[in-house]
């Protein structure tokens, strides 16, 4: 802005200069015009020529501001008459909107002289149809009060203005038929004085040609701001472009920091997304950055994410593109509030987001930031941006106002070059996504080459290396397939042991393979004639004594073995260990080893070490995990001697036990101790319920342990597809296939019979009672049941004799203290004779239409005792063997048969608990035994 000051009047200003006086400012108006691109230059030389011509005080150039207020760009004034407003900003209620209006419309001059208070009005154009107005004519009417007050308080007496209108060449391409919506009020040219003066239609002739021509100067100058604007829009995309394209892999960094200074932002970021080709996400950022939100990029977002992807309706600050999100103020923006928070610690204000799209799919997105900005502007007067004037000024001396925080606005061409930049970013984007897609592809191909480049050089290598890998592979199966075969065949640990080490040191070529076992105290010894060591170390020793109780493993209770790890040491020396431990290793000349350990199911029973005494060795993992599963199967076969140790035992327990009850049995006819048959019971269902708890548990690992050889199996086939020819013909003999569908099979009948076993066991254990020494209160159906459970077989069809039916008529009976197992002697006894009775009668008259039945009916009596009674559909019994029945050694059936015990132990059992038992019978209608006891006694123990 430059103000043309003087203070001489070039003449009278009653007196302007004449017609060829005005044409010759007019040419010079206009060569300067022509001969100059600078508009500011233009215009100040405008002012000073125009103020030469009126003779005037002040000439000065008014522009209006984007947000409607005034600013004094240029100015030509007699310094000793006016002060100058150059420079200072007027707001915008100074000028109406209607005023600003008829500027448009009609292109209103108006000219005011304060002694006659008239204010005059010569419009160029019809302000309703926009067209040139053939008369031109000044029209005068009283000046409003406010605008003499204001004029005065300026210090002017007369004055003159005169818009300046700009075609809108941009809107004139749409046609509307109105001049309001196609022109633009640029600003005013105010001729000022400080004396009154008449105004002539001449002059205003001259000051609207001047205007004119100013118009067209402005036109020029806004459109070389354009080719200026767009020229460095080129430069600056070229430049950027330029940096993408640099190298291959796109400078995207460098393009940034490039964009983020065209911008003048304060910082910027690039956000490029997985996409279709689930590419890793990349962010990129330059200058002041917000806080992440909640851990993630602001991009991550649901806000952001969502404008990307469904294009949202946001405020837009320009037309040109409707997908650019410029905000101005973020803490003005609705939309934004969820994410203002992250940029509370930084002066980022302003914002615009590019997304990055190619064709239909979405890059990412390029964001700049600008920062909170200062700003002062200079007031002619006091003036509160935040209120309405009510009164006029009372001066117009200067006045600043500084403003913080504020934004930075957008601007359109900025808009435009934001568009631009981002479609070339996101083509550069899409290259380096795909440069880096075809990157991977040709280093794949180029590894694929060198990998197969390789193989075909050292062919004869691989091949040779494949050779021996199997032949040590197929070495470890035989080894394996031996060890399991020997812990099948071998019932004795020790040889299974000495036998594995021995093969194990071999396979391996190893100095020692030793066998440590531990104690109860977690202490343990090594049990040198389970291992196996090369001769030339034959004299070096583990340990000085047979018992090695270590304090790190006492303490432990086993150390890391106990958790099933494996210690590997390539070599003592550089594996960590401690001092002491290195010098005992070393003490025994070890330098390298395996240490795996051995579990009995889930309890460390001890360690397989693998020892080399000569030199470090490189361990191979095959090699470990060969060790490992070779300590996995040697735990195996302890356990599986365990067992059958204590199966051997069982088994001698219970050929003892028979030969006891053998003895017992020939004894019997002299003692009324036949109760012990239900304590013989119990202990045979205790004897097999041992060892068949031990088959019923080995099962499932019996199970387990074959479906990991079966899917080992798998494995084998699945990587040696092509067996020999020797391998692939015993295969095919053995019937492969077969086994591994037949023998889940096979162990699933065992399960199911070993199930059977226990349940058979269970009703054993329940009708004997053995655990119980004393009256304790029983369900009394409990014991009948399972006495029926164990005489099952019993009931069953036997050639041509039917089945027997077993009728149950249980009542409510309350818990009975008794002693179980001698009740259920008795029920044995009435059950047996029962059925003794029906197959009898059935073999003596196969003819009998009745089939055979056995009712077992329970009752509770209101005396505190409670009935059973046992029923049979036989001949019955005769009154004279009734009173017989209960003697003993009293039988009615053949010799060889029975003992004649049965019924005299039971009613002894009976007595002994307080009870009563007695038979119901009558020819031809079956026979009925009852038994009566309390439900509480008190019995003193039985004696031996």
């Amino acid at each position: 802005m430059v103000s043309a000051e003087n203070s001489n009047h070039p003449q009278n200003p009653s007196e302007p200069q004449s017609g060829l006086t005005r044409e010759v400012l007019l040419n010079r108006i206009t060569n300067r015009i022509r001969q100059s691109l600078e508009l500011q230059e233009i215009l100040s030389a405008t002012v000073a020529e125009v103020r030469s011509f009126l003779g005037t005080d002040r000439v000065k150039i008014y522009q209006f501001q984007p947000d409607g207020h005034g600013l004094v760009i240029a100015e030509s004034r007699s310094e000793s008459r006016l002060p100058s407003l150059l420079g200072l900003h007027f707001p915008a209620e100074d000028i109406p909107l209607y005023a600003r209006e008829l500027f448009v419309r009609s292109r209103q001059r108006s000219v005011v002289d304060l002694s006659l208070a008239q204010i005059g009005t010569d419009p160029l154009d019809c302000p309703e149809t926009g067209k040139p107005l053939r008369q031109k004519k000044i029209s005068y009417r009283s000046v409003d009060p406010c605008h003499v007050k204001y004029l005065t308080a300026m210090g002017v007496k007369s004055s003159v203005v005169v818009p300046i209108v700009i075609e809108n060449q941009q809107l004139r391409k749409n046609n509307l038929p109105s001049r309001r919506y196609s022109d633009q009020l640029w600003g005013l040219l105010v001729s000022h004085h400080s004396e009154t003066r008449q105004v002539s239609e001449q002059e205003l002739e001259f000051i609207q040609s001047v205007v004119d021509r100013v118009s067209i100067a402005i036109a020029q100058s806004i459109l070389l701001d354009r080719v200026r604007e767009q020229a460095n829009q080129e430069a600056n995309i070229n430049r950027v472009t330029a940096i993408l394209y640099t190298s291959p892999t796109v400078q995207i960094q460098e393009a940034l920091k490039e964009i983020v200074s065209v911008f003048q932002g304060s910082g910027g970021r690039v956000y490029l997304g997985g996409g279709k080709a689930n590419q890793s996400v990349e962010l990129y950022t330059c200058g002041e950055q917000p806080e992440a939100d909640r851990g993630r990029p602001l991009e991550e977002s649901f806000l952001w994410q969502n404008y990307l992807t469904s294009a949202p309706e946001i405020p837009k600050v320009s037309s040109l593109d409707a997908h650019i999100w410029a905000i101005e103020d973020l803490y003005k923006e609705p939309l934004f509030h969820t994410l203002v928070p992250c940029f509370q610690c930084t002066r980022i204000r302003s914002l615009f987001v590019v997304p990055l799209r190619y064709a239909e799919e979405i890059l990412g997105c390029l964001t700049i930031f600008r920062d909170e900005i200062e700003r002062e502007l200079v007031w002619a007067g006091y003036y509160q941006t935040d209120t309405k004037q009510l009164m006029p000024r009372q001066s117009f001396e200067a006045w600043r106002e500084l403003k913080t925080g504020q934004a930075q606005k957008w601007t359109e061409g900025e808009i435009r070059l934001a568009k631009a930049l981002g479609d070339r970013f996101s083509t550069a984007v899409k290259q380096y996504r795909l440069y880096q897609q075809v990157q991977t592809l040709n280093l794949n191909l180029e590894q694929q080459v060198q990998v197969r480049t390789t193989q075909l050089q050292q062919s004869n290598q691989q091949l040779q290396k494949s050779t021996i890998e199997l032949q040590r592979l197929a070495e470890q199966q035989k080894t394996m397939t031996g060890i399991f075969a020997k812990i099948q065949r071998s019932l004795d640990s020790e040889t299974i042991f000495r036998t594995t080490t021995q093969e194990l040191r071999l396979l391996l070529d190893v100095d020692r393979i030793a066998i440590y076992r531990f104690d109860e105290d977690w202490g343990g010894e090594f049990i040198a004639h389970l291992g196996s060591v090369r001769q030339e170390w034959a004299d070096t020793t583990l340990a000085t004594r047979s018992v090695w109780n270590d304090s790190y493993l006492q303490a432990t209770q086993g150390g890391r073995y106990r958790h099933n790890e494996t210690f590997v040491s390539n070599d003592i020396y550089q594996s960590g260990l401690s001092t002491c431990h290195v010098e005992i290793l070393a003490q025994y000349q070890v330098k390298a080893f395996i240490i795996t350990p051995i579990f009995i199911g889930n309890t460390l029973w001890g360690l397989l070490a693998i020892y080399q005494h000569e030199n470090p060795r490189q361990w191979k993992s095959s090699e470990v995990e060969f060790v490992t599963q070779i300590a996995t199967q040697l735990g195996v076969a302890v356990q599986q001697s365990q067992y059958i140790e204590q199966v051997q035992a069982q088994a001698q327990q219970l050929a003892q036990t028979l030969a006891h009850l053998q003895e017992t049995q020939t004894h019997l006819i002299h003692s009324e101790k036949m109760s012990s048959l239900g304590q013989l019971v119990a202990g045979v269902a205790h004897e097999i319920n041992n060892p068949v708890n031990f088959i019923y548990g080995n099962c499932t690992h019996i199970s387990d342990y074959t479906q990991t050889l079966l899917e080992l199996l798998n494995f084998y086939q699945q990587h040696f597809p092509e067996p020999p020819p020797e391998l692939k013909a015993q295969l095919e003999l053995a019937d492969l296939e077969f086994l591994k569908e037949d023998l889940p099979k096979v162990l699933s009948s065992l399960q199911l019979g070993a199930d059977r076993i226990r349940e058979i066991v269970r009703s054993l254990r329940n009708f004997s009672r053995l655990d119980e020494a004393e009256v304790k209160s029983v369900n009394i159906h409990e014991g009948i049941d399972s006495t029926l459970l164990i005489l099952q077989h019993r009931f069953k069809p036997i050639s041509s004799q039917p089945a027997i039916e077993v009728i149950k008529e249980y009542g409510e009976l309350p818990l009975v203290e008794c002693f179980a197992s001698q009740l259920n002697q008795v029920f044995m006894n009435l059950l047996v004779n029962a059925i003794d009775t029906l197959r009898e009668v059935k073999d003596r008259d196969s003819n009998l239409s009745l089939p055979p039945q056995i009712t077992i009916r329970t009752q509770h009596l209101a005396s505190g005792w409670i009935k059973i009674s046992i029923i049979d559909n036989g001949v019955g019994i005769t009154k004279e063997v009734q009173q017989k029945l209960f003697e003993p050694f009293y039988t009615t059936k053949p010799i060889g048969k029975g003992t004649g015990l049965g019924l005299s132990i039971s009613y002894q059992i009976i007595e002994k608990h307080h009870g009563k038992i007695y038979c119901i019978s009558e020819l031809g209608k079956g026979t009925e035994f009852v038994v009566e006891i309390p439900v509480k006694i008190h019995l003193e123990m039985w004696s031996d």
